[in-house]
Protein backbone atom coordinates (compact mmCIF):
# COMPACT_ATOMS: atom_id res chain seq x y z
CA UNK A 1 0.00 0.00 0.00
CA UNK A 2 1.61 3.49 -0.93
CA UNK A 3 2.55 6.00 1.86
CA UNK A 4 0.59 9.10 1.88
CA UNK A 5 2.89 11.11 2.84
CA UNK A 6 1.39 14.21 4.65
CA UNK A 7 2.53 17.44 7.26
CA UNK A 8 -0.66 16.96 8.49
CA UNK A 9 0.74 14.00 10.73
CA UNK A 10 3.09 15.87 12.71
CA UNK A 11 0.90 18.35 15.28
CA UNK A 12 2.20 21.67 16.82
CA UNK A 13 1.19 23.35 20.37
CA UNK A 14 2.59 26.86 21.30
CA UNK A 15 0.69 29.40 23.20
CA UNK A 16 -1.07 32.42 21.99
CA UNK A 17 1.37 34.03 19.24
CA UNK A 18 1.08 37.31 20.25
CA UNK A 19 2.12 37.66 23.93
CA UNK A 20 4.91 40.30 23.53
CA UNK A 21 2.63 42.21 21.61
CA UNK A 22 -0.36 41.56 23.66
CA UNK A 23 -0.60 45.20 25.35
CA UNK A 24 -0.30 47.24 22.25
CA UNK A 25 -2.26 44.69 20.07
CA UNK A 26 -5.20 44.91 22.12
CA UNK A 27 -5.26 48.91 21.96
CA UNK A 28 -5.39 48.63 18.03
CA UNK A 29 -8.02 46.41 18.38
CA UNK A 30 -10.30 48.16 20.22
CA UNK A 31 -8.87 51.87 18.34
CA UNK A 32 -10.53 49.99 14.73
CA UNK A 33 -13.17 48.96 16.59
CA UNK A 34 -14.09 52.05 17.73
CA UNK A 35 -13.39 53.75 14.28
CA UNK A 36 -15.68 51.37 12.28
CA UNK A 37 -18.21 52.36 15.21
CA UNK A 38 -17.99 56.24 14.78
CA UNK A 39 -17.92 55.61 10.71
CA UNK A 40 -21.08 53.34 11.02
CA UNK A 41 -22.73 56.40 12.95
CA UNK A 42 -20.91 58.93 10.42
CA UNK A 43 -19.03 60.74 12.74
CA UNK A 44 -16.18 60.32 10.22
CA UNK A 45 -15.63 59.84 6.82
CA UNK A 46 -14.44 56.98 4.97
CA UNK A 47 -10.75 58.59 4.41
CA UNK A 48 -10.36 59.08 7.83
CA UNK A 49 -11.04 55.85 8.74
CA UNK A 50 -8.60 55.12 5.96
CA UNK A 51 -6.16 56.87 6.72
CA UNK A 52 -6.82 55.39 10.61
CA UNK A 53 -6.08 51.61 9.28
CA UNK A 54 -2.77 52.67 7.44
CA UNK A 55 -1.43 54.04 10.41
CA UNK A 56 -2.55 51.40 12.87
CA UNK A 57 -1.18 48.21 10.07
CA UNK A 58 2.43 50.69 9.70
CA UNK A 59 2.56 50.93 13.41
CA UNK A 60 1.13 47.23 14.90
CA UNK A 61 2.26 44.39 12.86
CA UNK A 62 1.25 42.23 15.18
CA UNK A 63 -2.74 42.91 14.69
CA UNK A 64 -2.92 41.91 11.35
CA UNK A 65 -4.97 38.65 11.56
CA UNK A 66 -7.56 40.63 13.72
CA UNK A 67 -7.78 43.66 11.51
CA UNK A 68 -8.17 41.40 8.54
CA UNK A 69 -10.97 39.66 10.62
CA UNK A 70 -12.72 42.73 11.87
CA UNK A 71 -13.00 44.46 8.26
CA UNK A 72 -14.33 41.00 7.24
CA UNK A 73 -16.84 41.17 9.40
CA UNK A 74 -17.54 44.94 8.85
CA UNK A 75 -18.17 44.01 5.28
CA UNK A 76 -20.24 41.21 6.06
CA UNK A 77 -22.68 43.36 7.73
CA UNK A 78 -23.04 45.54 5.13
CA UNK A 79 -21.18 48.43 6.90
CA UNK A 80 -18.61 47.90 4.59
CA UNK A 81 -18.98 47.62 0.32
CA UNK A 82 -17.03 45.67 -1.48
CA UNK A 83 -14.80 48.51 -3.07
CA UNK A 84 -14.20 49.84 0.98
CA UNK A 85 -13.41 46.29 2.26
CA UNK A 86 -11.04 45.64 -0.32
CA UNK A 87 -9.15 49.71 -0.17
CA UNK A 88 -8.68 48.99 3.76
CA UNK A 89 -7.60 45.40 3.10
CA UNK A 90 -4.72 46.18 0.89
CA UNK A 91 -3.65 48.79 3.39
CA UNK A 92 -3.20 46.28 5.94
CA UNK A 93 -2.07 43.44 3.27
CA UNK A 94 0.50 46.35 2.18
CA UNK A 95 2.14 46.62 5.69
CA UNK A 96 2.26 43.56 6.96
CA UNK A 97 6.03 42.96 7.75
CA UNK A 98 7.46 39.93 6.72
CA UNK A 99 8.46 39.34 10.32
CA UNK A 100 10.48 35.57 9.07
CA UNK A 101 14.64 35.47 9.20
CA UNK A 102 16.35 33.54 6.23
CA UNK A 103 17.03 29.72 6.55
CA UNK A 104 21.04 28.76 7.85
CA UNK A 105 21.01 26.79 4.33
CA UNK A 106 18.97 28.69 1.65
CA UNK A 107 20.04 26.41 -0.78
CA UNK A 108 18.20 23.06 0.83
CA UNK A 109 15.02 22.80 -1.66
CA UNK A 110 13.47 19.89 0.65
CA UNK A 111 13.48 22.29 3.74
CA UNK A 112 12.79 25.88 1.85
CA UNK A 113 9.99 27.61 0.76
CA UNK A 114 9.37 31.48 -0.58
CA UNK A 115 6.72 33.22 0.21
CA UNK A 116 5.95 36.97 -1.26
CA UNK A 117 6.25 39.83 0.79
CA UNK A 118 2.82 41.61 -0.18
CA UNK A 119 0.64 41.90 -2.89
CA UNK A 120 2.24 45.19 -4.07
CA UNK A 121 5.85 44.36 -3.56
CA UNK A 122 6.53 41.82 -4.90
CA UNK A 123 9.19 40.79 -1.92
CA UNK A 124 9.66 37.28 -1.28
CA UNK A 125 11.69 36.09 2.07
CA UNK A 126 12.96 32.53 2.37
CA UNK A 127 11.86 29.63 5.20
CA UNK A 128 13.70 27.05 5.85
CA UNK A 129 15.13 24.71 8.90
CA UNK A 130 16.95 28.02 11.01
CA UNK A 131 14.83 30.73 9.89
CA UNK A 132 12.77 32.54 13.19
CA UNK A 133 9.53 33.13 12.66
CA UNK A 134 7.79 36.10 14.85
CA UNK A 135 10.64 36.62 16.46
CA UNK A 136 9.99 33.69 18.28
CA UNK A 137 10.12 30.14 17.21
CA UNK A 138 13.00 28.78 15.67
CA UNK A 139 12.66 26.19 12.88
CA UNK A 140 14.85 23.54 13.53
CA UNK A 141 14.26 20.22 11.18
CA UNK A 142 11.64 19.88 8.63
CA UNK A 143 9.12 17.13 9.83
CA UNK A 144 6.94 16.28 6.71
CA UNK A 145 5.35 17.98 3.86
CA UNK A 146 1.70 17.64 2.36
CA UNK A 147 -1.02 19.37 -0.12
CA UNK A 148 -1.36 21.77 2.57
CA UNK A 149 1.95 23.02 3.57
CA UNK A 150 5.13 21.91 5.36
CA UNK A 151 5.75 21.01 8.88
CA UNK A 152 8.91 21.84 11.05
CA UNK A 153 9.93 21.24 14.58
CA UNK A 154 10.54 24.32 16.03
CA UNK A 155 11.74 25.79 19.32
CA UNK A 156 9.35 28.22 21.07
CA UNK A 157 11.73 30.49 22.40
CA UNK A 158 8.87 32.09 25.20
CA UNK A 159 8.77 28.25 26.51
CA UNK A 160 12.82 28.22 26.66
CA UNK A 161 12.25 31.75 28.32
CA UNK A 162 9.88 30.04 30.83
CA UNK A 163 12.12 27.26 31.73
CA UNK A 164 9.67 25.00 30.12
CA UNK A 165 10.60 21.27 29.81
CA UNK A 166 9.62 20.66 26.26
CA UNK A 167 9.80 23.72 24.68
CA UNK A 168 10.14 22.15 21.21
CA UNK A 169 6.53 22.60 19.07
CA UNK A 170 5.66 22.11 15.18
CA UNK A 171 4.56 24.97 13.04
CA UNK A 172 2.86 24.16 10.04
CA UNK A 173 3.68 26.75 7.34
CA UNK A 174 0.83 26.44 4.41
CA UNK A 175 1.44 26.45 0.63
CA UNK A 176 1.72 29.00 -1.92
CA UNK A 177 -2.11 29.53 -2.39
CA UNK A 178 -3.02 31.27 1.20
CA UNK A 179 0.13 33.87 0.16
CA UNK A 180 -1.91 36.13 -1.67
CA UNK A 181 -5.72 35.39 -1.06
CA UNK A 182 -6.74 37.72 2.11
CA UNK A 183 -9.95 36.19 1.41
CA UNK A 184 -9.52 32.37 1.58
CA UNK A 185 -6.95 33.55 5.48
CA UNK A 186 -9.79 34.98 6.32
CA UNK A 187 -12.34 32.06 5.97
CA UNK A 188 -9.71 29.73 6.77
CA UNK A 189 -9.31 31.88 10.44
CA UNK A 190 -12.92 31.37 10.83
CA UNK A 191 -12.82 28.19 10.57
CA UNK A 192 -9.81 27.06 12.46
CA UNK A 193 -11.80 29.29 15.77
CA UNK A 194 -14.47 27.06 15.30
CA UNK A 195 -12.10 24.41 15.22
CA UNK A 196 -10.37 25.31 18.44
CA UNK A 197 -13.97 24.81 20.38
CA UNK A 198 -13.62 21.35 19.57
CA UNK A 199 -12.65 19.34 22.76
CA UNK A 200 -12.57 15.95 22.71
CA UNK A 201 -9.58 13.19 24.11
CA UNK A 202 -9.79 11.67 19.94
CA UNK A 203 -9.24 15.33 18.06
CA UNK A 204 -5.39 16.90 18.09
CA UNK A 205 -5.95 19.93 19.46
CA UNK A 206 -5.86 23.87 17.12
CA UNK A 207 -4.15 26.48 18.97
CA UNK A 208 -3.46 29.41 17.03
CA UNK A 209 -3.71 30.35 13.14
CA UNK A 210 -1.50 33.61 12.45
CA UNK A 211 0.44 34.94 9.31
CA UNK A 212 3.02 36.88 8.76
CA UNK A 213 3.36 39.47 5.44
CA UNK A 214 2.33 36.28 2.59
CA UNK A 215 3.13 33.50 5.02
CA UNK A 216 0.50 31.79 6.92
CA UNK A 217 1.32 28.82 9.37
CA UNK A 218 -0.94 27.02 12.33
CA UNK A 219 -0.14 25.90 15.30
CA UNK A 220 -1.26 22.62 17.06
CA UNK A 221 -0.90 20.19 19.62
CA UNK A 222 2.27 18.25 19.79
CA UNK A 223 1.50 14.09 19.43
CA UNK A 224 3.79 11.25 20.04
CA UNK A 225 3.41 7.87 18.25
CA UNK A 226 2.84 7.27 14.39
CA UNK A 227 0.47 8.58 11.78
CA UNK A 228 -2.03 6.07 10.28
CA UNK A 229 -0.86 6.29 7.04
CA UNK A 230 2.48 5.24 8.23
CA UNK A 231 1.05 1.87 9.92
CA UNK A 232 -1.06 0.88 6.95
CA UNK A 233 1.84 1.68 5.12
CA UNK A 234 4.08 -0.72 6.82
CA UNK A 235 3.14 -2.33 10.09
CA UNK A 236 -0.87 -3.60 8.83
CA UNK A 237 -0.60 -7.28 7.95
CA UNK A 238 -1.15 -8.65 4.17
CA UNK A 239 -5.07 -9.34 5.40
CA UNK A 240 -5.92 -6.70 7.22
CA UNK A 241 -6.52 -6.48 11.17
CA UNK A 242 -9.04 -8.76 13.15
CA UNK A 243 -12.10 -7.23 13.83
CA UNK A 244 -11.52 -7.02 17.42
CA UNK A 245 -8.26 -5.56 16.45
CA UNK A 246 -9.84 -2.76 14.57
CA UNK A 247 -12.46 -1.66 16.69
CA UNK A 248 -10.74 0.54 19.11
CA UNK A 249 -9.24 2.41 16.30
CA UNK A 250 -12.36 2.55 14.39
CA UNK A 251 -14.30 4.09 17.20
CA UNK A 252 -11.75 6.54 18.38
CA UNK A 253 -11.88 8.08 14.26
CA UNK A 254 -15.45 7.62 14.54
CA UNK A 255 -15.84 9.62 18.18
CA UNK A 256 -13.94 12.04 16.94
CA UNK A 257 -15.89 12.67 13.25
CA UNK A 258 -19.31 12.71 15.49
CA UNK A 259 -18.16 14.76 18.06
CA UNK A 260 -17.50 17.45 15.16
CA UNK A 261 -20.45 16.82 12.90
CA UNK A 262 -22.55 17.54 16.30
CA UNK A 263 -20.78 20.77 16.32
CA UNK A 264 -21.47 21.55 12.98
CA UNK A 265 -18.11 20.79 11.80
CA UNK A 266 -16.95 18.55 8.23
CA UNK A 267 -14.02 17.60 8.69
CA UNK A 268 -13.87 17.23 4.55
CA UNK A 269 -10.34 15.75 4.32
CA UNK A 270 -10.54 12.72 6.34
CA UNK A 271 -8.15 9.75 5.37
CA UNK A 272 -5.40 7.97 7.55
CA UNK A 273 -2.29 10.71 6.86
CA UNK A 274 -4.86 13.35 8.59
CA UNK A 275 -5.26 10.74 11.86
CA UNK A 276 -2.18 10.00 14.49
CA UNK A 277 -2.33 6.38 16.98
CA UNK A 278 -0.62 7.70 19.94
CA UNK A 279 2.02 5.75 22.20
CA UNK A 280 -0.37 5.78 25.14
CA UNK A 281 -2.57 3.97 22.87
CA UNK A 282 -5.07 6.60 22.07
CA UNK A 283 -6.33 7.71 18.21
CA UNK A 284 -6.35 11.66 17.16
CA UNK A 285 -7.96 12.79 14.37
CA UNK A 286 -6.21 16.02 13.07
CA UNK A 287 -6.54 19.34 10.90
CA UNK A 288 -9.96 19.98 11.95
CA UNK A 289 -8.21 23.46 11.46
CA UNK A 290 -9.23 23.36 7.63
CA UNK A 291 -12.23 21.79 8.08
CA UNK A 292 -15.50 23.09 6.34
CA UNK A 293 -18.91 24.45 8.86
CA UNK A 294 -21.84 22.76 7.58
CA UNK A 295 -24.62 25.76 6.74
CA UNK A 296 -27.43 26.68 8.46
CA UNK A 297 -30.49 28.56 7.70
CA UNK A 298 -29.63 32.43 8.95
CA UNK A 299 -25.54 31.98 8.59
CA UNK A 300 -24.68 35.41 7.90
CA UNK A 301 -20.92 34.80 7.37
CA UNK A 302 -20.45 35.56 3.43
CA UNK A 303 -16.51 34.27 3.01
CA UNK A 304 -16.86 30.46 3.90
CA UNK A 305 -13.55 28.38 3.15
CA UNK A 306 -14.02 25.77 0.74
CA UNK A 307 -11.53 23.40 1.67
CA UNK A 308 -11.39 21.62 -1.53
CA UNK A 309 -10.70 24.98 -3.70
CA UNK A 310 -7.50 24.91 -2.01
CA UNK A 311 -6.17 21.00 -2.32
CA UNK A 312 -7.79 19.85 1.23
CA UNK A 313 -9.28 17.02 -0.89
CA UNK A 314 -8.21 13.77 -1.33
CA UNK A 315 -9.88 11.86 -4.10
CA UNK A 316 -9.19 8.20 -3.15
CA UNK A 317 -11.16 9.69 0.31
CA UNK A 318 -13.37 11.85 -1.18
CA UNK A 319 -17.03 11.05 -1.62
CA UNK A 320 -18.80 11.54 -4.86
CA UNK A 321 -20.57 14.69 -3.62
CA UNK A 322 -17.31 16.16 -2.33
CA UNK A 323 -15.45 15.51 -6.29
CA UNK A 324 -19.05 17.25 -7.45
CA UNK A 325 -18.54 20.09 -5.30
CA UNK A 326 -21.51 20.32 -3.39
CA UNK A 327 -22.23 21.42 0.11
CA UNK A 328 -20.09 19.71 3.11
CA UNK A 329 -22.44 16.66 4.45
CA UNK A 330 -21.30 14.61 7.60
CA UNK A 331 -21.82 11.49 5.17
CA UNK A 332 -19.01 13.10 3.09
CA UNK A 333 -16.91 11.73 6.37
CA UNK A 334 -19.14 8.80 6.71
CA UNK A 335 -17.81 7.92 3.38
CA UNK A 336 -14.10 8.27 4.19
CA UNK A 337 -14.54 6.77 7.86
CA UNK A 338 -15.75 3.40 5.79
CA UNK A 339 -13.13 3.72 3.42
CA UNK A 340 -10.48 3.99 6.16
CA UNK A 341 -12.37 1.13 8.01
CA UNK A 342 -12.04 -1.11 5.02
CA UNK A 343 -8.68 -0.54 4.52
CA UNK A 344 -8.08 -1.74 8.48
CA UNK A 345 -10.15 -4.80 8.21
CA UNK A 346 -9.51 -5.77 4.50
CA UNK A 347 -5.45 -3.97 3.63
CA UNK A 348 -7.26 -2.97 0.42
CA UNK A 349 -8.81 0.23 -0.93
CA UNK A 350 -12.92 -0.99 -1.22
CA UNK A 351 -12.67 0.69 -5.10
CA UNK A 352 -9.16 -0.05 -5.61
CA UNK A 353 -8.07 3.60 -4.82
CA UNK A 354 -10.03 4.68 -7.92
CA UNK A 355 -11.84 8.22 -7.12
CA UNK A 356 -15.74 7.66 -6.07
CA UNK A 357 -17.02 9.41 -9.16
CA UNK A 358 -14.89 6.32 -11.38
CA UNK A 359 -16.22 3.74 -8.93
CA UNK A 360 -19.97 5.24 -9.61
CA UNK A 361 -19.38 5.44 -13.19
CA UNK A 362 -17.61 1.38 -13.55
CA UNK A 363 -20.34 0.33 -11.20
CA UNK A 364 -18.04 -0.82 -8.43
CA UNK A 365 -19.06 -2.51 -5.06
CA UNK A 366 -16.87 -3.47 -2.36
CA UNK A 367 -15.87 -7.05 -1.84
CA UNK A 368 -16.89 -8.95 0.81
CA UNK A 369 -14.25 -9.11 3.76
CA UNK A 370 -13.96 -12.59 4.71
CA UNK A 371 -13.40 -12.26 8.25
CA UNK A 372 -16.64 -10.15 8.59
CA UNK A 373 -19.98 -11.45 9.21
CA UNK A 374 -22.55 -11.12 6.28
CA UNK A 375 -24.50 -8.55 8.41
CA UNK A 376 -21.00 -6.68 9.32
CA UNK A 377 -20.09 -6.42 5.20
CA UNK A 378 -23.59 -5.05 4.79
CA UNK A 379 -22.80 -2.28 7.33
CA UNK A 380 -19.27 -1.49 6.22
CA UNK A 381 -20.96 -0.92 2.12
CA UNK A 382 -23.59 1.18 3.79
CA UNK A 383 -21.33 3.36 4.65
CA UNK A 384 -19.33 3.12 1.42
CA UNK A 385 -22.31 3.85 -0.88
CA UNK A 386 -22.12 6.07 -3.81
CA UNK A 387 -25.34 7.68 -3.73
CA UNK A 388 -25.53 9.76 -0.22
CA UNK A 389 -29.05 9.29 0.15
CA UNK A 390 -28.35 5.25 0.34
CA UNK A 391 -25.48 6.30 3.00
CA UNK A 392 -25.05 5.63 6.55
CA UNK A 393 -27.10 8.31 7.76
CA UNK A 394 -24.87 9.59 10.67
CA UNK A 395 -21.26 7.85 12.60
CA UNK A 396 -23.90 6.49 15.24
CA UNK A 397 -25.40 4.48 12.99
CA UNK A 398 -22.38 3.31 10.95
CA UNK A 399 -20.86 2.24 14.57
CA UNK A 400 -24.00 0.47 15.48
CA UNK A 401 -24.50 -1.14 12.61
CA UNK A 402 -21.36 -2.18 12.53
CA UNK A 403 -20.42 -2.67 16.20
CA UNK A 404 -23.88 -4.88 17.06
CA UNK A 405 -23.05 -6.92 14.38
CA UNK A 406 -19.98 -7.91 15.46
CA UNK A 407 -21.58 -8.65 19.20
CA UNK A 408 -24.13 -10.60 17.20
CA UNK A 409 -21.61 -12.60 15.31
CA UNK A 410 -19.74 -12.77 18.92
CA UNK A 411 -22.49 -14.08 20.55
CA UNK A 412 -23.52 -16.38 17.56
CA UNK A 413 -19.79 -18.04 17.89
CA UNK A 414 -20.22 -18.71 21.61
CA UNK A 415 -23.96 -20.12 21.67
CA UNK A 416 -21.66 -22.61 19.08
CA UNK A 417 -19.01 -23.11 21.49
CA UNK A 418 -21.24 -23.64 24.39
CA UNK A 419 -23.97 -26.02 22.09
CA UNK A 420 -20.53 -28.35 21.42
CA UNK A 421 -19.64 -27.94 24.82
CA UNK A 422 -23.02 -28.71 26.47
CA UNK A 423 -23.29 -31.87 24.05
CA UNK A 424 -20.16 -33.33 25.01
CA UNK A 425 -20.87 -33.00 28.59
CA UNK A 426 -23.89 -34.69 28.02
CA UNK A 427 -21.70 -37.45 26.57
CA UNK A 428 -19.15 -37.82 29.02
CA UNK A 429 -21.89 -38.03 31.64
CA UNK A 430 -23.66 -40.84 29.72
CA UNK A 431 -20.43 -42.92 29.62
CA UNK A 432 -19.48 -42.12 32.59
CA UNK A 433 -22.84 -43.07 34.05
CA UNK A 434 -22.20 -46.21 31.53
CA UNK A 435 -19.40 -47.26 32.50
CA UNK A 436 -20.61 -46.67 36.74
CA UNK A 437 -23.81 -49.33 35.68
CA UNK A 438 -21.39 -52.15 34.23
Amino acid sequence: MPLELGAESFLLAPPRAYIHHEGRSTSAMATLDQKLEEFAQGRIVFDALNETVEEMSASDFSATTHFMSTLSTARDSGLLNQEQYHGLLSRVISADAIDVTPPVVANDLMATQSFSATQNTGQSVAVGAGSIVKDRFVLERLLGAGGMGVVYQARDRIKVEAKDRNPSIAIKVLNEDFKLHPESFISLQRECSKAQKLAHPNIATVYDFDRTGGMAFMTMEMLKGQPLNEYLATDLPDSGLLFDEAWPIIQGLASALDYAHKNNIVHSDFKPANAFLCENGEVKVLDFGIARAISNPGQTETTVFDAGSLGALTPSYASPEMLEGQPPDPRDDIYALGVVSYILLASAHPYDRHAANLAKALELTPAPIPTLSPAQNAALARSLHLEQNERSPDVETFLRELGDSAIEKKLKSQSRLLAVLAVGFVILILCVVYLLLR
